[in-house]
């Protein structure tokens, strides 16, 4: 597909990884009216070089930007990123409506405003809890989610309009630097995201709440943070796996949910933001797969939810009124021990809420079963 719409993206005139690749996926996506503004090297403060665990790769360095472009047929121009004169006329003679940050010195409001759709930056971290300087110490220190935010930007630094937050997958063995290189290319998935949610005109901008931002660590925290790196990444770990069961319980991935239990088996009976088990979920849900597996794993099927609501009311509720209901799941949970008169937090049993719903048919077939057990 190409693509005919002008975009600017704001780069560094220097060889820089993020905007080689950034520019790279954007020809790749069909842009070719791509007007790359690069800003020119410029010495910044002693930054830390410190080395606070291991690097191995060994990475080619990135292509010079100028040559680059030049090689992809992209225009190109070296621009200081505070020269809202020269931006703006570029503006003007194109007329861009998106910006994308690939390499960027701060951008004034002038600047910002000049975009009427906005200035996509992607943050290596969780906004607001890793905003400013030395985001992945950040990202230890207050036990949050390793991923991307993809927002547009306004003045501040790491703040504006978060479009979605991508995280990047945490394994139980990974190294500092095989996170850290895994969250780079998060970057990239993001990238991708966002073009396609704008094509298809989902993207749900939301207020950033970034009441400050971090201050740069001094090296002997940096240290002691790094002390946590492995209590963060189990749990972050664990946090991911629970999250992937859920969800597949949800949408039917026996084979995902299969893949989670046999990493974590405790996950078993887990609980949900809802205080739902991965039984419950996949009751209520109707997935019959899932249910006889994690029957067979030995889930509870007398588990209820915080309000007693039992997996029983929950298979239910989606065989309601149906023309031809199937009631495998509720023979199954039967047969492994379900109690039919086990009642929830107001003195209800299953076959009363059905009753109360008018489904006779579903009525008349509990009644069954009760004659039976």
């Amino acid at each position: 597909m190409n693509r005919v719409e002008p975009l600017a993206v704001f780069a560094y005139a220097f060889p820089h990884r993020k905007t080689q690749d950034f520019i790279t996926e954007l020809v790749a996506a069909g842009f070719r009216d791509i007007w790359v503004i690069a800003a020119p090297w410029k010495k910044l403060l002693q930054s830390d070089q410190g080395a606070y665990y291991p690097k191995m790769l060994r990475q080619p360095p990135p292509h010079d930007t100028r040559t680059l472009c030049s090689n992809l047929g992209l225009n190109y121009v070296e621009c200081a990123h505070d020269d809202v004169a020269e931006i703006g006329r570029l503006r003007d003679a194109n007329q861009f409506r998106l910006g994308i940050i690939s390499g960027a010195r701060l951008l004034k409001r002038a600047v910002i405003e000049l975009f009427p759709e906005g200035i996509l930056n992607i943050h290596p971290g969780k906004i607001p809890e890793t905003s400013g300087l030395d985001l992945f110490f950040y990202t230890i220190k207050h036990r949050v989610p390793m991923g991307v935010t993809a927002h547009f930007i306004d003045p501040r630094v790491d703040a504006g309009l978060e479009l979605f937050f991508e995280p990047t997958r945490i394994g139980p063995e990974d190294s500092p630097e095989t996170v850290e290189t895994n969250n780079y290319y998060s970057q990239i998935r993001a990238l991708r995201k966002f073009l396609q949610q704008r094509d298809d005109g989902e993207l749900s901008p939301t207020l950033v709440a970034r009441p400050v931002k971090n201050s740069p660590m001094p090296p002997e925290e940096k240290r002691r943070v790094m002390e946590d790196f492995p209590i963060w990444r189990s749990g972050q770990y664990v946090v991911q796996q629970r999250t992937a069961l859920f969800r597949a319980c949800r949408d039917g991935h026996p084979e995902v949910v299969r893949a989670a239990l046999e990493e974590l088996p405790d996950l078993l009976e887990a609980r949900s933001e809802e205080g739902w088990t991965p039984l419950i979920v996949a009751a209520f849900n109707q997935h019959l797969t899932i249910v006889e597996m994690l029957l067979e794993r030995g889930a509870n099927p007398n588990a209820a939810g915080t309000k007693g609501t039992t997996v029983l009311m929950y298979a239910k509720t989606r065989l309601l009124h149906r023309d031809h209901p199937d009631y495998s799941i509720l023979e199954r949970l039967l047969k492994a021990g379900a109690d039919l008169q086990r009642c929830d937090g107001v003195g209800k049993r299953v076959i009363d809420y059905v009753t109360l719903e008018g489904d006779l048919g579903l009525a008349d077939w509990f009644r069954t079963q009760e004659t039976l057990s």
